[in-house]
């Protein structure tokens, strides 16, 4: 019995995690983050390739870091929406914590900022195709 309600639990407990954490593609990202004035970037990566590029009024605080939540505390605003991303866009132990930590609603780029890439990428050739 103890079995079945544990696993209950945790089936409830994954929904919730899902239904706050939503996994989007690089133009909805854009769309959001541009749209939001008060959009909060948080870029996960390594300090080297936030500054070789990085989505602008993105904020980098790496996981690894000793001090991570409480850097991201004193960043970001609990109460308003936190964008998120890192190279690849596995960010499921992240967003879990984050969401333990008090962020209601969080976007994850999906793909990361290699996804990113490749979009800004098709859209600059599509601009030029256009103009041509």
């Amino acid at each position: 019995m103890r079995h079945i309600l544990f696993a209950v639990l945790l089936i409830f407990s994954a929904q919730r995690l899902e239904s706050q954490v939503h996994h989007i593609k690089p133009a909805d990202f854009l769309k959001m983050v541009t749209e939001n004035q008060r959009a909060q970037i948080l870029d996960l990566r390594d300090v080297q390739e936030y500054q070789l590029r990085h989505i602008p009024g993105a904020v980098n605080i790496q996981p690894a870091d000793r001090f991570f939540l409480e850097d991201v505390r004193t960043q970001f605003s609990v109460s308003d929406t936190l964008y998120i991303y890192c190279r690849i866009g596995k960010v499921n132990e992240v967003a879990a914590l984050l969401l333990k930590s008090g962020y209601n609603v969080i976007y994850n780029l999906k793909g990361g900022s290699v996804a990113w890439d490749v979009y800004l990428e098709k859209e600059r050739r599509k601009k030029k195709k256009e103009s041509h």
